[in-house]
């Protein structure tokens, strides 16, 4: 037999990629351990190094190697078990001393546009009495969020951009939503924690984007929710819905995603991507073919779910709640 060292880093990888997350679901590997696989990040230097220094001899193999198992490592850590540490490895859940904000409000009326754009740190966004706003946190010196209040909705955005993510370090925001407003809301998180638990909300409609760490997405006691949509882009995230006729439109890009919905709920789901996995089959719902799914009930109103993983994670749970 031949082998290709042109694509030996490539073999390595993907066996690493798949078997890793095969080996933690069979207990053969600790989930524990597996997951601290951002810890590895100096081990892909010391792979470059190598490829650097022993470029043009016989080891040559050697450097590129060391990166393929550790990016393979990495990469099926993160499958097996989600993106909790990558906010750690940014340093975006550092504790240090922080510095109070001013705290803001304001009103919407009956229907508003709501924005959340927040990198680096942790979100917590609820819902309360009335058709008032506010926001409430920390962060390094103490300037608070970007805050654009025209055109009869609310933005919040992250102040400064100094680094990677998009911030000036590590802040905390607690944001409060009306129920009373029907809101069409937006919500980015990058390299932080969250969770948006809306209680009593009126949800037109539901954006939301993450971009590394984890976010819990509670929309399961909302009065009423609206078609949603949700990217998760290197990070780990947990959504519940309400049963209900909506268009729910996921993605999924080296990220990990848990969906909780009544376990009687009517739904169809339609799955695409490239390296993904997905755990339909084991949840009883009825497979169409190889790229739909439906449940049981189908009378009632159809949540219609479009999944698409590209070397992400998907699972469904039926009843409960989901948290990242």
């Amino acid at each position: 037999m031949h082998v290709d060292r042109r694509l030996l880093g490539w073999g390595v990888f993907f066996i690493l990629l798949g078997g890793i997350p095969l080996a933690v679901k069979a207990g053969l590997l600790d989930e524990q351990l597996v997951g601290q696989w951002p810890l590895l990040w100096p081990v892909l230097l010391i792979g470059w190094g190598l490829g650097l220094l022993l470029r043009s001899t016989p080891l040559a193999l050697v450097g590129g190697a060391v990166s393929a198992i550790t990016f393979g490592a990495m990469g099926g850590g993160a499958l097996a078990t989600g993106f909790h540490g990558v906010s750690i490895a940014s340093g975006c859940t550092d504790s240090s001393p922080a510095t109070a904000f001013a705290s803001q409000s304001g009103q919407l009326g009956a229907s508003a546009r709501a924005e959340i754009e927040f990198s680096c740190g942790r979100l917590s966004v609820t819902s309360a009495d009335g058709s008032g706003w506010s926001i409430s946190g920390t962060d390094r010196n103490g300037t608070g969020p970007m805050i654009d209040a025209s055109g009869g909705g609310v933005a919040l955005r992250t102040a400064a951009v100094r680094d990677l993510f998009g911030s000036s370090g590590h802040a905390v925001w607690n944001v409060a939503l009306p129920k009373v407003t029907a809101l069409d809301l937006g919500v980015t998180l990058n390299a932080g924690d969250g969770t948006v638990r809306l209680p009593g909300a009126t949800l037109a409609s539901t954006s939301i984007t993450l971009n590394a760490g984890s976010l819990t997405v509670d929309l399961g006691g909302a009065t009423s929710v609206g078609d949603v949509n949700a990217t998760v882009n290197a990070g780990s995230g947990a959504l519940t819905l309400p049963a209900g006729a909506r268009s729910v439109n996921l993605s999924l890009n080296a990220g990990s995603l848990t969906t909780c919905v009544p376990a009687d709920a009517a739904l169809r789901i339609e799955w695409s991507g490239a390296l993904g996995s997905n755990n339909f089959d084991a949840t009883g719902l009825t497979k169409v073919d190889n790229n739909t799914w439906t449940s049981g009930n189908v009378l009632g109103p159809v949540t219609m779910l479009h999944v698409s993983a590209n070397a992400g994670s998907f699972e469904l749970h039926l009843g409960g709640t989901c948290n990242a």
